[in-house]
């Protein structure tokens, strides 16, 4: 039978340091197991303690290493080898609490949540998330501020987080949403940030440097209640055909907005579509490409897929004018489809375009927007016969079968006289605009 451990001591200057040695049971694999020296000044009463008091004090360190693992975190001095469920949470709070220093190091065993937060974004920027923009300000500007306790939960070690945190976030967000402080859609998504920050950081086969704790807190946490679907405004087919007729707005706004319905692409997508894309002898395109606005760089289009399909036969006619402007090769459209976002809203005006839905937000419905040409076209297309449920999807590239099924819904709200979807388009469209301005 071996001999029961029970620590060491020595002094060191005008104090003495308490050695315990973990157990191998608990790091399992780790050749050394001995925790750095625990700092004593003085003993009971503010006397110098005795070597008994140091044997005992040794004693009780190796009994309960969780103390000393305590102590050690307090003072920001856990070694990085130290399993982190080893750790009392309340004392991992404290430490971080006492060494700022020590909460926003890199992969530190009391690295707070906020110091968390910014590797796991640079860690999305880096791998071409989009939204970047929109999981910064939710996290730090939202989620980061929600107070537990006496704290917030970014002043808390991400180690420390443990699932009444996430249920007190939870339950912050379905407040402000119930008392219409924000919108319920985007009280959904702040929440859903905190979880994926989260699921990184227990994510054991993920990025290593962002594993940083065992168990995820947010695993079966309710959020705030998922928003019913917004309806979203589209053109009818005589709204869409007065848009593009009006002479009062640049050609090439007009085409563009022509292009964006009957391709039911996205706007990045739409940006970096060239005339190679474009096989008009087979009447199909291939959307390969799209563009970061963020980050002002070409890439892969959305879930990282390319997807063709067939034209609509009223759309090649104003695709063979526009790819033989271009001369043949490059980018199609001759503009800045974001710049034209901008300015919509005004277009519409001078189209005469009045009708409410097409204007007035609300948290039941989206106005129209350069986006939602995408959408329009999507509901023409379910609205048509000519396309099923999962053609559609695979026209749109959606990666879920339900988010391609709304456009069926939407397209038996649109009315009755609404007249031919994707219709004929005006010759004015056609027309030889001359030498092109510019390409992006």
């Amino acid at each position: 039978m071996g001999r029961a451990r029970k620590g060491t001591w020595k002094r060191s200057g005008d104090h003495f340091l308490v050695y315990v040695t973990l157990p191998q049971s608990a790091v399992p694999g780790a050749k050394d197991r001995r925790l750095p020296g625990i700092v004593v000044r003085k003993g009971v009463n503010g006397r110098t303690p005795t070597e008994a008091d140091l044997d005992k004090l040794a004693k009780l360190y190796t009994d309960r290493p969780d103390l000393a693992l305590a102590r050690l975190a307090e003072e920001g001095r856990l070694p990085d080898w130290v399993p982190i469920e080893l750790v009392p949470r309340d004392a991992l709070l404290r430490g971080a609490t006492a060494n700022p220093t020590a909460a926003s190091a890199a992969g530190s065993l009391i690295e707070t949540v906020a110091s968390y937060a910014d590797r796991w974004l640079a860690w999305r920027d880096r791998q071409g998330y989009s939204s970047i923009a929109n999981y910064t300000s939710g996290l730090k500007g939202q989620v980061l501020r929600v107070k537990v306790g006496d704290t917030t939960i970014g002043e808390k070690p991400i180690a420390a987080i443990t699932r009444d945190d996430v249920k007190r976030v939870a339950a912050h967000f379905r407040d402000e949403a119930a008392a219409e402080r924000i919108a319920s859609h985007t009280a959904t998504r702040y929440f859903s940030y905190f979880r994926a920050m989260l699921a990184a950081a227990a994510d054991e086969d993920g990025d290593p440097d962002l594993y940083v704790r065992p168990d995820n807190p947010a695993l079966g946490v309710k959020g705030p209640p998922t928003p019913k679907q917004q309806t979203r405004a589209c053109f009818y087919p005589d709204e869409f055909l007065q848009f593009v007729s009006c002479e009062a707005i640049p050609l090439n706004g007009r085409r563009l907005v022509a292009v964006a319905v009957y391709l039911m692409v996205r706007l990045g997508e739409l940006a970096r579509l060239r005339c190679e894309d474009i096989d008009l002898a087979h009447e199909r395109i291939t959307i390969a490409r799209s563009y970061d606005s963020a980050r002002k760089r070409e890439k892969a289009p959305k879930n990282g897929r390319a997807r063709s399909f067939g034209l609509e036969i009223n759309v090649i006619p104003l695709l063979r004018v526009m790819i033989d402007e271009a001369g043949g090769s490059g980018i199609v459209c001759p503009i800045n489809v974001y710049k034209l976002a901008d300015v919509f809203t005004e277009y519409l005006d001078r189209a005469g375009l009045k009708r409410a839905d097409l204007r007035q937000r609300s948290r039941t419905h989206v106005p129209l927007t350069m986006h939602g040409l995408r959408a329009t076209g999507a509901t023409w297309a379910a609205r048509s016969g000519r396309y099923g449920a999962i053609e559609l999807r695979r026209v749109l590239g959606h990666q879920k079968q339900e988010t391609t099924d709304v456009y069926f819904d939407e397209a038996q709200l649109m009315g009755r006289n609404v007249g031919e979807v994707f219709p004929p388009l005006p010759a004015c469209l056609l027309n030889r605009s001359g030498k092109r301005s510019g390409r992006r």
